[in-house]
């Protein structure tokens, strides 16, 4: 029987926002999920939607493309914060010409299984949970690029953003790239969470126009020749986005060491590599 993955995310603590602020972050992340769900398009066998309150689920032909969507979706409503739960199984109950929130089976069950668990994993962002044995370490492995990444600013999220719109990491071309310049229209259009601190810091995107992208994929699929994984680095890399940003190398270098953007990425990969041995 073909496996799924369904993937729901939860806003953490949204009753702390004021009403206006709660309908502002609602209002992006539709437009976020409408944005993803083209780059995602090959990938998705219902589309992600809210499911209701702050909640969102869809339903994926795979679960590296979940990982990849629930990956890139946190990056582009930072500093929201999120929680999320990735179950993978069969989905037994299908309604033709209906949204995810009509469909049923141990996919659902699984996700919601995982989700309802994450507050019990200490420093855990996502959890998968397939019922096989391989879960323990995949979850280890899933959330060590997102525990590097945990302490980014406004700034160094940006920067690890345009990174990925530049570099996307990729598994067995799950993402559609040429509709990536919807995701850039949307940064650099201002159409996106702002940080509320009173900080006077220029940040990447600040003024930034409209970027037309050519990215340069990163595909996990691919075997690396050592035995350790270095894909997350690419060669020119920093020099690209200091010519976009017109911000010096060396800044842009510096930035990347002190926010762990290279190692959360190298990690990405690595979570790939073993849900494509394991699941």
């Amino acid at each position: 029987m073909k496996s799924y993955t369904a993937l729901i995310i939860d806003l953490k603590r949204s009753r702390s926002y004021s009403v206006e602020d709660r309908n502002s972050i609602q209002n992006y992340i539709i437009t976020v999920i409408e944005e993803l769900n083209e780059v995602f398009s090959n990938s998705l066998a219902k589309d992600v939607e809210f499911s209701g309150g702050d909640e969102v689920q869809g339903l994926f032909l795979t679960t590296e493309a979940a990982y990849l969507y629930f990956r890139m979706f946190s990056m582009l409503i930072f500093p929201v914060e999120i929680r999320a739960g990735i179950g993978v199984g069969e989905w037994s109950v299908k309604i033709e010409n209906a949204s995810t929130t009509a469909q049923d089976g141990p996919v659902y069950h699984n996700a919601r299984k995982a989700i309802e668990n994450v507050n019990d994993a200490l420093g855990y962002s996502v959890l998968l949970y397939s019922g096989t044995k391989n879960d323990l370490y995949l979850n280890a492995i899933m959330n060590t690029s997102f525990g590097l990444t945990r302490g980014h600013s406004q700034y160094q999220n940006e920067l690890m953003l345009l990174s990925e719109l530049l570099y996307p990491i990729d598994y067995g071309q799950v993402i559609n790239h040429s509709k990536f310049n919807r995701i850039s229209q949307l940064v650099t259009t201002k159409n996106r969470l702002n940080d509320k601190s009173k900080s006077v810091k220029k940040y990447p995107f600040d003024g930034l126009e409209f970027i037309q992208l050519e990215p340069i994929p990163i595909d996990a699929v691919i075997d690396d020749k050592n035995f350790y994984v270095s894909g997350g680095r690419k060669r020119g890399m920093t020099t690209h986005i200091s010519e976009i940003l017109k911000i010096s190398r060396q800044s842009i270098e510096k930035t990347f060491k002190t926010a762990n953007i290279y190692e959360a990425r190298n990690a990405t990969i690595v979570a790939l590599k073993f849900m494509d041995m394991y699941l």
